[in-house]
């Protein structure tokens, strides 16, 4: 498979008469011919396409590919810096007689004009061994194919692509819909199962409650027993609680006695014997001192 260029490009080899491609050194441009907006309507002068918008745009180019030329389109790097993007680009089969179309997306921030005869797409021509008459692929007629991408840009494809602000309210007023329908229905299914209980509680009798018609006196002797025993033991609960916080004070009690014994009382003040110097004569007893 070779790449054609050069001299070996001449478009009447690749096009229809009447097409008149803008040729480049290895590959030639691609021109807007129809524009049809999201109702599959035929737009005649500029279409505004709109941030997040898209468009579906045939070439006014017409191709009569040999037997023995592959073509590949990609899109126009020129448009992908202004952010437009065509979405549809790939290989042109040998045999296929007719225009190529693809949809426009607009990326960017701000409006694009898009008019007949702006470059939007490129075709590259490659040269391989001849494909058999039975192999190629068969075109449809002009008009089946144009009416085909009326209904394609009318049924298929929405106006905007990716709309984030769109789909993020959406998005939201749905979440914030279904949690109150769920909240109402908690908040009905409760105050159901509350007034049921009141009504219940309310009217029906311990026999219904309990599966009961009657009580029978043995029963009750028996709770009255019951009843005596736990009175007993609370009783004898709290004498013995008494008898331990009155312990534990005569404890607490003897322990202050023991620490006052053993600290010397406050105030008192021990007499220390006075040193004598044996160098000095001991004075009598009727001596005055000095």
């Amino acid at each position: 498979m070779t790449l054609l260029a050069a001299a070996h490009l001449d478009p009447k080899r690749f096009f229809q008469e009447g097409s008149d491609p803008v040729r480049q050194g290895s590959s030639f441009d691609l021109t807007v011919g129809s524009i049809y907006d999201h109702e599959g309507k035929k737009v005649s002068g500029p279409f505004i396409l709109k941030p997040n918008h898209m468009v579906q745009v045939t070439s006014a180019e017409l191709f009569r590919i040999p037997n023995d030329v592959t073509g590949h389109v990609t899109y126009k790097t020129t448009l992908t810096s202004r952010g437009i993007w065509a979405l549809t680009v790939g290989i042109v089969d040998p045999g296929w007689a007719g225009p190529i179309s693809t949809t426009l997306l607009n990326f960017s921030r701000i409006d694009h004009a898009v008019s007949e005869g702006d470059p939007f797409l490129r075709v590259s021509f490659f040269e391989h061994d001849r494909v058999p008459d039975d192999k190629l692929r068969k075109a449809p007629s002009l008009n089946q194919y144009l009416g085909g991408l009326q209904k394609a840009a009318a049924t298929i494809f929405p106006q905007t692509f990716l709309d984030t602000a769109k789909i993020a309210d959406k998005a939201g007023a749905t979440a914030v819909e279904s949690m109150r329908n769920r909240g109402l229905w908690w908040a009905a299914a409760i105050a159901g199962l509350f007034a049921a209980i009141q009504i219940i509680t309310s009217y029906a009798q311990p026999s219904f409650l309990f599966g009961r018609s009657e009580v029978s006196k043995e029963e009750i002797s028996r709770l009255a027993t019951e009843l005596d025993t736990m009175k007993k033991q609370i009783q004898d609960l709290e004498l013995l609680r008494r008898a331990n916080t009155s312990a534990s004070a005569e404890n607490q009690q003897q322990d202050q006695r023991s620490t006052a014994n053993s600290n010397p009382p406050q105030g008192s003040s021990v007499q220390i014997p006075k040193v004598v110097d044996p160098s000095q004569p001991m004075p009598k007893k009727n001596d005055k001192p000095e």
